[in-house]
């Protein structure tokens, strides 16, 4: 009976809270975002030349993302290779993990470049809500 009260106690007190939370412009609690799907720019309203300028952008992007996650592929070979030896050599793990992080870092950073390129500031504003979606992991 006292785990009874004490869960339901718990639970008023959640639920209030979330009651006199603040109130926050975020995108998922913003309505112009409530149905997002992922990597999807609708919700910019791009007129058409921004559109082909975009497309563009994003089949580069693709033909990129692909020979890096083959790069990456490799790297991770050459990663367990490191493990499985007797010593473990902590330069060269370091060097192949710069390596990706590097590769990375610059197609993300050049791609992003290249859309922000094309927006307006009020696109810019909205695409800042859905950063994340774009980092190559």
């Amino acid at each position: 009976m006292i785990k009874l009260k004490i869960l339901a106690l718990l639970c008023s007190i959640i639920f209030t809270a979330n009651l006199f939370a603040d109130k926050y412009e975020h995108h998922e609690k913003n309505e112009e975002y409530k149905h997002h799907i992922y990597k999807n720019l609708d919700y910019l309203n791009l007129d058409k030349k921004q559109l082909s300028e975009l497309k563009e952008v994003l089949k580069r992007y693709k033909k990129e993302s692909k020979r890096f996650y083959k790069f990456e592929r490799r790297k991770e070979k050459e990663l367990t290779q490191i493990i499985k030896k007797r010593d473990f050599d902590k330069i060269a793990y370091e060097k192949i993990l710069d390596e990706i992080n590097q590769k990375s870092k610059k197609i993300e950073i050049e791609n992003l470049k290249k859309i922000h390129d094309i927006l307006d500031d009020t696109q810019k504003e909205k695409f800042s809500h859905f950063l994340k979606e774009w980092r190559i992991e």
